[in-house]
């Protein structure tokens, strides 16, 4: 006040009186002084009044108490059954019979409705008649024919042997034609033990190579005469010396056809001769090879027709074996799971809630055409928000009201599930939490509207105040902050107060905040200033 006032005198000083002399100012000028002095005293006030700390006027304060602090999740959910049977058939068909009506009380395990099992019952018939055949003993009639059938195929397997005689001469006959009456050709003395090529070849190399495989060729020859002609050949022996010719003939025919006028003093006539004498070589030696496959596969079917009426006939004079027994067995079983399928039973004991067809309607497979719920025992689903699903857990307890009631009645329930993966609700995540009510009672119904009120924290005995005494500094949530985080403590004379860092706990849902550190038991906080 002193500097205002020696502002203000200081500011009057520079003044003077109209006729230039210092004196008292006249009665305009005294008007302006006063004006200039309450302006200044209303700025100084202003001042004081909202200087922090200092003679602040307080409206409403708090005391620092004990109580009980707790945290409640609310949210609206839905009544429904714990267990819950939508019933489809599991296949197409026909009803024949419905046993329920809605309302009716059932038992796990008894049947609903029916589709026509007709066809079914049938084929169980079949496959259970399959089965008793395999299990009684041979008839003669059965062993006759089983009988007759193992001689049929001892016929064929001595024809078949008989025929791999036959064809493995013809081969022979085939494959010498094809050395002798053609490939022969174009050696000199090829019977002998030194064959020499008469045509011209690429290299001295492949000269020798090809005279020793016309020499080996002599040999295969002359090993299946001796075979065919003592009559101990064998499809596969002459498999292994048509190898041996089949060799020879495709190096020789290689050399036969790169023969040209340049490369061997021949005109091309004589060359276009020798080709065609080798084609004729190579057509013998394959005709040999078919007529060796063709008698080979026959044989080996017929050994393979022998054996398997042989050891069809040892089966039924022995009876069916066990792996045919459980086969069929198997047969049965599925037979009737199809026509078990025709009936559908409750899984649950409970109440009909639904019954859809009529006797003699046709139903498609999988869609439901009755409904079982359980009597008495009730869940609540509720969709918790993501800012505060951490907050909930498995076992919290939740106080409950259904619109049907009104506020007034409440019944008790508990968390039992938690729903890990989101559920997207009007576009906003969302977790779903199912609780158990903690006691049946009839007057609770499936499709209720719950007003949830779950306890996820309570601290009892604990020193609180109200949180709107509160001051965050920060953005974001100020629990646990001590940096961020303060209160107004009113001092000793009731008129100002100092702030003071603050730690704070739980956030009660009436309004209420735990202290951690900060404030003691009687002390006296700022709620609200006036404005």
């Amino acid at each position: 006040m002193q500097t205002n006032s020696s502002d203000q005198t200081l500011t009057s000083s520079g003044k003077s009186t109209p006729n230039g002399s210092l004196g008292r100012p006249n009665k305009k000028g005294y008007k302006k002084y006063v004006i200039g002095g309450i302006i200044i005293v209303l700025v100084i006030v202003f001042f004081i009044v909202h200087s922090a700390g200092s003679s602040t006027s307080i409206i409403q304060t708090a005391p620092v108490t004990i109580g009980n602090v707790v945290e409640i999740v609310s949210v609206t959910g839905q009544v429904l059954p714990v267990n819950k049977a939508d019933l489809s058939f599991e296949k197409s068909g026909t009803v024949s019979s419905i046993n329920v009506v809605v309302g009716d009380t059932v038992k796990s395990g008894d049947p609903i409705a029916s589709l026509d099992s007709a066809t079914d019952q049938a084929t169980l018939a079949t496959q259970q008649a399959k089965l008793n055949d395999l299990t009684r003993s041979l008839r003669p009639v059965e062993y006759a024919a089983d009988q007759s059938t193992v001689n049929a195929a001892q016929v064929a397997l001595t024809n078949a042997e008989a025929d791999d005689l036959n064809a493995s001469h013809q081969a022979y006959v085939s494959a010498q034609s094809a050395i002798n009456n053609y490939s022969d050709t174009f050696f000199t003395n090829p019977q002998s033990v030194n064959p020499t090529i008469n045509v011209t070849v690429q290299s001295q190399q492949n000269q020798i190579a090809i005279n020793n495989e016309r020499l080996e060729v002599s040999g295969s020859l002359a090993a299946w005469k001796a075979d065919t002609a003592t009559s101990t050949t064998l499809l596969a022996d002459a498999n292994g010396y048509l190898s041996t010719i089949k060799a020879f003939l495709s190096d020789l025919s290689v050399i036969v056809n790169s023969l040209n006028p340049g490369n061997s003093s021949l005109s091309q006539n004589i060359i276009t001769a020798d080709v065609a004498t080798m084609n004729s070589a190579l057509a013998g030696e394959n005709s040999a090879a078919t007529d060796v496959t063709a008698a080979q596969t026959e044989l080996t079917n017929a050994v393979s027709s022998l054996a398997s009426a042989q050891s069809q006939f040892a089966l039924d004079q022995a009876g069916s074996s066990q792996d045919a027994i459980d086969a069929q067995a198997a047969q049965v079983a599925l037979a009737k799971a199809e026509l078990a399928q025709d009936t559908i039973t409750s899984p649950i004991d409970g109440i009909i809630t639904q019954v859809v067809p009529d006797v003699g309607e046709f139903v498609p497979a999988g869609q439901v055409e009755f409904s079982v719920i359980n009597n008495g025992i009730y869940e609540i689903d509720a969709y918790v928000a993501e800012a505060d699903i951490a907050k909930v857990a498995i076992n919290d307890m939740a106080s409950v009201t259904l619109d049907a009631y009104g506020t007034n009645v409440n019944f008790s329930a508990h968390v039992v599930a938690i729903d890990p993966a989101e559920t997207i609700l009007a576009g906003v995540p969302t977790y779903k939490v199912t609780l158990y009510f903690n006691a049946d009672d009839p007057r609770i119904r499936s499709g209720m509207t719950a007003n949830t009120y779950i306890l996820t924290h309570e601290v009892d005995n604990t020193i609180e105040i109200p949180y709107r005494a509160v001051i965050n500094n920060a953005s974001g949530d100020v629990t646990g902050s001590t940096a961020s985080t303060t209160v107004r403590l009113v001092n000793a004379d009731g008129k100002t107060y100092t702030t003071v860092p603050l730690t704070i706990g739980l956030k009660g849902s009436d309004g209420t905040v735990q202290i951690i550190s900060g404030l003691k038991l009687g002390d006296i906080v700022v709620v609200d200033l006036k404005q």
